[in-house]
């Protein structure tokens, strides 16, 4: 496993490529990374910590768990909630509305 990660956006010659495909594509919406706030729980890694905030992400970090109060108020200014989660199979944890 690598020690590094790249994060970056499309480039927007190659988004508008994509979109003249096919009409129905949905253009991509690019988003400044300082824009997006990453709520870390449960002591996930240190390195992805410092990965995140150099590539310019807002990034609250937490070693412990937080009590649902907290949790529920924390978790309604941010875009990304990682939690560093004991089941060894678990592949990914999301949410999301339509």
């Amino acid at each position: 496993m690598s020690d590094t990660l790249k994060i970056e956006s499309v480039p927007i010659s190659r988004r508008d490529s994509f979109n003249a495909r096919d009409q129905h594509t949905r253009a991509l919406k690019p988003f400044n990374s300082g824009d997006i706030k990453i709520l870390l729980l449960e002591n996930v890694s240190q390195k992805a910590v410092d990965i995140l905030k150099k590539a310019g992400y807002q990034v609250e970090f937490h070693t412990k768990a937080l009590d649902k109060a907290t949790l529920i108020e924390k978790i309604k200014d941010v875009h990304v909630v990682g939690i560093r989660y004991g089941i060894p199979r678990l592949l990914a944890l999301a949410g999301g509305c339509i």
